[in-house]
């Protein structure tokens, strides 16, 4: 999760911005320019941009080439947005961080600012709930197996280790050695990792290997 260091306001007009005052107001660094200053303005990793988006639509009809542009800058959120202006999921599979809304009461602009700068995504917890709810459901249809996770879930860092030199074919004097601990000390892992994945040997723990991702393994 990446955090940012600094927020640059894109505005309509040349004056102060109330979004660039309540973010100084709360310690962030914080730049601004004019919309028509932004072609060609070089932004620094690490910067977070905010986007006015007041009157404007967004949902199937597609993102406007200003906002694609400022997308390829850096992440982006927007703010002033209407509510029935905006669909939300269609903000979120774009790739914009979080959305503001014109109506928003002052307490949780600041904390919608807080939580962006932070790395984090600013949606309704709804919307958020929903979306994780179909993923949850994509990795079912493909035969995603709860146990498994609960076991990789278990598992320590150490046993981890054992159950990738494992699936490599090392024996446990070479586990022992790659890890600079005792052979007994492997057995008394191995005991575990078995217990934890409910495999009776090396190769049923070589086939649970495979039947999980090894991502979440490792």
């Amino acid at each position: 999760m990446e955090r940012f260091t600094k927020l640059l306001i894109i505005t309509e007009k040349e004056q102060t911005s109330n979004m660039a005052l309540l973010a100084e107001s709360i310690n962030i660094k914080v730049e601004q320019i004019a919309r028509q200053e932004l072609p060609g303005k070089t932004i620094r990793s690490g910067t977070l941009l905010g986007f006015p988006f007041y009157g404007r639509q967004l949902g199937k009809r597609g993102i406007s080439e200003e906002l694609q542009y400022c997308l390829k800058l850096a992440p982006v959120f927007l703010y002033q947005v209407e509510r029935s202006f905006v669909d939300p999921y269609y903000s979120l599979n774009i790739g914009v961080r979080g959305l503001i809304y014109r109506d928003e009461q002052l307490d949780r602009v600041l904390n919608a600012i807080k939580t962006m700068m932070d790395g984090e995504l600013y949606y309704p917890r709804s919307i958020m709930s929903e979306l994780v709810d179909e993923v949850l459901q994509q990795r079912f249809n493909q035969g995603f197996d709860p146990e498994a996770l609960s076991a990789i879930q278990l598992l320590t860092k150490q046993e981890k280790k054992i159950i990738q030199l494992v699936a490599d074919g090392s024996r446990n004097k070479e586990i022992a050695m790659a890890l600079n601990i005792s052979a007994h000390t492997v057995k008394a892992h191995l005991s575990s990792i078995f217990r934890k994945t409910k495999s009776r040997n090396r190769v049923e723990l070589l086939r649970w290997i495979q039947q999980s991702s090894p991502s979440r393994v490792i």
